[in-house]
């Protein structure tokens, strides 16, 4: 047996052996720290949470408020935009920046008695983070610099105009981003799947060639 082959059977030797502890013990850290999350699951629940706010506010600030014109190019993407886990920690960021304007506009000056819609956008709030830290986390991308909170406009109409389109908004960039979640995460998956059976594949079969199995059997 050549030097290249020697050590290769011992890798596969040692996979065979350690593997199937390591990821035991991968999953049970995890458990234990408390800090998986589905962040697909998670942006659905949260495109849901703003879509109630929206309505809710809607129907305490009118059904017709129209478009904030200059509208909001940190959440705006193409549908087919690539995503890019640091440029979507900073658009989370950002939703909830835009939200907390909001709702204390809401209770301040516009509807201060409504404490159904204060607590609808207090909840979407509480979740846009969750979930900016369950990105963060899991796709492993941080903004680089935390971006500026958006500027709300003086007089009544134009703030109700800024919240409805800034929430619109939002709902629309958290179905982009969950459309793009199940493209990643089912791409990973699909590469993680093939590559473990790829090297499974190719260590059982150096393995059997080498005797290791049949010597394992006796």
């Amino acid at each position: 047996m050549n030097y290249r082959a020697g050590f290769l059977t011992v890798v596969c030797a040692w996979m065979a052996i350690l593997l199937p502890s390591l990821g035991a013990g991968h999953a049970s850290r995890r458990h234990a720290a408390g800090v998986s999350c589905r962040p697909k699951e998670l942006t659905a629940l949260t495109r849901s949470l703003v879509e109630e706010s929206l309505a809710t506010f809607n129907k305490a600030n009118g059904e017709h408020l129209g478009t904030w014109s200059p509208g909001f190019p940190e959440l705006q993407v193409h549908q087919n935009a690539p995503l890019i886990p640091s440029k979507v920690h900073c658009g989370l960021l950002f939703v909830s920046q835009g939200l907390e304007k909001v709702l204390e506009d809401q209770r301040s000056n516009l509807n201060p008695t409504d404490l159904s819609l204060h607590k609808a956008i207090g909840d979407t709030i509480a979740h846009v983070d969750m979930l900016a830290k369950c990105v963060k986390h899991v796709l492993r991308g941080e903004c680089s610099s935390k971006p500026s909170a958006p500027e709300m406009p003086v007089h009544v109409f134009e703030r109700k105009q800024w919240s409805h389109s800034l929430m619109s908004t939002a709902r629309d960039y958290l179905k982009w981003l969950e459309h793009r979640l199940g493209v990643h995460i089912s791409k990973d998956k699909g590469t993680s799947n093939i590559k473990h059976a790829v090297s499974e594949e190719l260590c059982h079969k150096h393995l059997e060639g080498s005797g290791y199995l049949s010597d394992l059997s006796l």
